[in-house]
């Protein structure tokens, strides 16, 4: 149910102000706290404490897709002239075997086992990687050799969302860019978990030293058995020990957050989601060799313009709406019968 209505919050028109329904933003902030700890719904009010921070989000990734171009075409016919597919795919054939047998593609026929509609869409995504080469470069007519070059390779490409309308594959983009905030929250919670069991153990330490410390202290009636005192300079570093330890345990306590404060972590996370995920157009001049051609080179170059989606702080993935028609997907190979042809015993 919750699912479904995520669903709407995604296909629905936002109302005044950008505001979405009441029904969709409840739907959704149960959707955040079943993906995060649903011991959070113990929080009086907690629906009320998400509410702008998962609408901000909601508004956010809409906002972030709906702002990618229309979907290129991906066919066979068009490769030579799309620049990015070019760039992206060794040949045509590769763009067609990726189309044609990823795990989505995969999923999405199983699920549709009729005639499928004339043209599909899709979203591709691949990680795009540079390295520095030495290369050749004419420079008028003189050749000059070990130039350093900077290329560009893209590798991972996959099709995901698979869908037959461009609006369907947005909308589920969407939603997996929702969900992706939720993962990040969930991270938080789980790095704060991480870190409260490691305070809770030092604690228990910390308790232990100061057992310790008291007893070679003598505070206690034990001194009156003991044959000798401390010195006042015992004394002294007797206390600044349990000085240090005491302002441990109250940074522990402190620390030590409770389950309004991991709520308070969750509505952080989605009240600010362009610090966690992005959408950043990278422009590229690249020759036929997926060499980058600086603005003065006579190579001839085609300057082409890529969206990334920035994941964290270290994660970059190329996205690409397409549209190819169904007719070109190849096969699907029958693994049970190609097992069978294996295992079945030649004769000689």
């Amino acid at each position: 149910m919750v699912f479904r209505f995520l669903q709407s919050i995604f296909t629905a028109t936002a109302g005044p102000a950008g505001k979405y329904g009441d029904a969709t933003i409840n739907a959704a902030i149960e959707r955040v706290v079943d993906g995060t700890d649903p011991r959070l719904r113990v929080v009086r009010h907690y629906r009320r404490k998400l509410w702008d921070a998962v609408e901000r989000s909601v508004e956010y990734v809409v906002t972030l897709v709906d702002a990618l171009p229309p979907a290129i075409d991906a066919s066979h016919r068009a490769f030579t002239a799309t620049p990015q597919l070019r760039a992206s795919f060794v040949s045509p054939d590769h763009l067609r075997d990726v189309l044609s047998f990823s795990k989505h593609m995969r999923n999405y026929l199983r699920d549709n086992p009729g005639p499928l509609p004339a043209e599909l869409y899709a979203v591709l995504g691949m990680e795009r990687g540079e390295r520095t080469v030495l290369g050749v470069e004419l420079h008028g007519d003189l050749i000059r050799r070990d130039v350093p070059q900077t290329t560009v390779n893209f590798s991972n490409q996959r099709l995901a969302f698979p869908t037959d309308s461009e609006r369907e594959t947005r909308q589920e983009l969407m939603k997996r860019a929702f969900d992706s905030l939720i993962e990040l929250a969930l991270a938080n919670l789980v790095a704060i978990r991480t870190r409260r069991r490691h305070l809770e153990q030092l604690h228990g330490q910390l308790l232990e030293k100061k057992a310790s410390v008291m007893a070679s202290a003598r505070l206690g009636l034990e001194s009156l058995l003991a044959p000798t005192t401390p010195t006042l300079a015992d004394c002294a570093a007797i206390q600044r020990q349990l000085w240090d330890l005491e302002e441990e345990l109250v940074q522990i306590r402190g620390d030590t957050a409770t389950i309004e404060q991991l709520l308070a972590r969750v509505a952080d996370t989605l009240n600010a989601p362009e610090q966690h995920l992005r959408m950043e157009r990278v422009s590229l001049t690249l020759d036929h060799m997926n060499v980058i051609a600086p603005p003065d080179s006579p190579r001839v170059a085609n300057t082409l313009t890529f969206d990334e989606a920035l994941l964290g702080n270290d994660r970059r993935l190329t996205v690409l709406l397409v549209r190819f028609p169904s007719s070109e997907l190849l096969p699907q190979p029958d693994f049970f019968q190609e097992a069978q042809r294996l295992l079945t015993p030649r004769i000689c």
